[in-house]
């Protein structure tokens, strides 16, 4: 049986219309009480400071309880405006001081929910090598695995700064394991980019 094609229709909107869907799934996901609720559990038991609304973490469950309807419906029709951050300086060492943003417990809840899906749907994609913000995976396990490398014979690693990344060039950084010395390079030019 063959299914009827619409040709009313440009490609563009047929595309958009697909969007639309994902992004209507990935929202569907996102709201799922279920996954609020892990989301929520897991901001109380990284504790924390408030954000600018003043709610501290431990009145997270009590108000989202109250609250969970009105805030999905605000995010299912855009309504949902994040709050301002918090900013607070703490001590980075060397006497300098770093800022840190500090969301609302509520934006930090709908961040974890968000990334609790987004998370299951991309990880799969991400390198083997990578362990930056990655789950079950941390900077003891980063070290271990170069002290690997470096007992397996190789001499080089290389550390790249996103923070720090331009499009145009990068400086490339080599730390000689045998020598124990960071040779600075020239900017590499990325061929291709920018």
């Amino acid at each position: 049986m063959r299914r009827k094609v619409d040709t009313s229709r440009g490609k563009a909107q047929q595309e958009t219309e697909k969007e639309m869907e994902i992004k209507e799934e990935l929202i569907d996901k996102v709201l799922q009480p279920a996954n609020l609720t892990m989301a929520c559990k897991e901001v109380v038991r990284n504790k924390g400071a408030g954000g600018v609304d003043g709610m501290k973490v431990s009145e997270l469950e009590a108000h989202l309880h109250k609250h969970r309807t009105t805030l999905t419906e605000q995010i299912r029709k855009g309504d949902y405006h994040a709050q301002p951050i918090r900013g607070k300086e703490i001590p980075k060492g060397g006497n300098k001081m770093r800022l840190l943003g500090i969301p609302t417990a509520v934006d930090r809840t709908l961040q974890q929910a968000v990334l609790r899906v987004v998370m299951l749907r991309y990880e799969q994609e991400f390198s083997s090598y990578s362990y930056g913000f990655r789950p079950n995976r941390n900077t003891h396990q980063a070290v271990g695995k170069s002290l690997h490398y470096i007992n397996s014979g190789y001499q080089h690693i290389v550390e790249i700064d996103l923070k720090q990344f331009s499009t145009m060039s990068i400086m490339c950084c080599f730390y000689n394991c045998s020598t124990g010395r960071l040779s600075v390079k020239p900017p590499c030019v990325l061929s291709g980019v920018g």
